[in-house]
């Protein structure tokens, strides 16, 4: 007749005390309770593992953590699992593996895994931008979600309300960076696909407002106010040199002195301060070139054309030209991204000859049809040259007629 062992109670197991050596109270069907020579108190599960019909122990946790109760309840789960030909210390490893796995793919998870790869590869202050971005509208709502678990309803119910708002173009950036994370993800490993790829297909985002902007008849006027105003010589001088380059406002203020080769009168943009992340070489017309002159006597020895009064090693704010635009009366009329406007409609209206690519390449302007770009790598540098002059030209024209 086999031998049936009696349960175990709450009172014989509270009463347990160490001995000179470890021993066990047995509740039977393979539970037991370890009692350590300290007095340390833990639940074990005996059982043979279907693989190998070997016998094996699993840990259940500790006592008082783990009552008697829990401990008899996680061994009948135990038992469920093994009449099935499921190995429970398997079963256990692969739920702590999913729960770890969870964790160190959640949203923010992955995300931090892109942002050290992408801070690489555009200007840190665009990044500094996005990623706030992210802190405000995305990680609230889902950073501890995993990635495979971010679907379209989810991103969608957590943008609406900038929808209803009526912030299309945050409302588009963000849509972009989520994808940007998710790509990344798949490109990892860490998703099959991006479920999320066409989401912006559910926002109505609204007509692109361009960037305000002047005729260019209206140039000698700002040109008087500029000089007359009460800017700084730094300011004055950042607002010229962006206009005579045709340069993007975080491109032109970011200029560093390495990039200046007075001998050929060109600037060399690197690829990771350019919209196209592609190298951007400038002409300097005669006029960029006397800008450049008169902040050497000030800033030569450091980094940035145009250094930052208040922030050692550092350059000018790209918002620098906006705000004094709106210190001058143009709030509305005018931006900084505007002044590239002014040179292009010149370029395009008042100098016909021109070829339009050759003007699309002095403002940094990919080619949009695929076809074209393919066969079309010309940067134009040559044909770029007598043009930004006689943009410079105009310019000059434009300051002396309110002298």
């Amino acid at each position: 007749m086999p031998k049936v062992t009696k349960p175990l109670t709450n009172t014989e197991i509270e009463r347990a005390k160490p001995k000179d050596k470890p021993y066990t109270l047995t509740d039977g069907n393979g539970l037991f309770l370890l009692v350590q020579s300290t007095g340390f108190k833990s639940w074990r599960f005996n059982y043979i593992r279907p693989s190998t019909d070997k016998r094996v122990k699993i840990s259940l946790g500790t006592y008082p953590e783990i009552s008697l109760a829990q401990a008899r309840s996680k061994r009948e789960e135990y038992r469920s699992l093994l009449a099935q030909g499921i190995d429970p210390q398997i079963k256990k490893e692969q739920e702590e593996q999913a729960i770890t796995s969870k964790i160190e793919n959640s949203f923010l998870s992955v995300a931090e895994k892109w942002r050290e790869k992408k801070v690489l590869e555009i200007e840190e202050l665009t990044f500094k931008k996005n990623w706030r971005r992210l802190e405000t509208y995305v990680f609230p709502f889902f950073k501890d979600i995993p990635v495979v678990e971010i679907l379209p309803n989810l991103v969608i119910n957590t943008l609406e309300p900038l929808n209803k708002q009526g912030k299309g173009d945050t409302l588009k950036r963000i849509i972009r960076l989520i994808n940007e994370i998710l790509n990344y993800a798949v490109n990892y490993g860490l998703l099959p696909f991006n479920p999320c790829s066409n989401v912006n297909a559910v926002f109505n985002f609204g007509k692109n407002k361009n960037n305000p902007t002047i005729r260019p008849e209206e140039l000698p006027e700002l040109l008087y106010k500029i000089q007359n105003s009460k800017l700084t010589l730094y300011t004055r001088c950042l607002i010229k040199f962006q206009l005579l380059t045709l340069a993007r406002p975080i491109e032109a203020s970011s200029a560093e002195w390495s990039e200046i080769d007075f001998d050929k009168s060109l600037w060399t943009i690197p690829a990771k301060r350019m919209k196209t992340r592609k190298v951007h070489i400038v002409p300097l017309s005669n006029q960029a070139l006397k800008v450049l002159e008169v902040m050497k006597e000030f800033t030569i020895n450091e980094p940035y054309v145009f250094q930052s009064f208040k922030k050692p090693n550092k350059p000018m704010s790209s918002q620098t030209v906006n705000k004094s635009l709106v210190n001058l009366g143009y709030k509305g009329r005018l931006t900084g991204h505007g002044l590239r406007a002014i040179g292009s409609t010149y370029l395009n209206e008042y100098e016909p000859m021109i070829p339009p690519d050759v003007i699309e390449a002095c403002l940094s302007h990919g080619i949009k049809d695929q076809v074209r770009r393919a066969y079309n790598r010309s940067d134009y540098l040559e044909q770029r040259k007598p043009v930004m002059q006689l943009w410079g030209d105009y310019c000059e024209e434009c300051e002396k007629i309110y002298r």
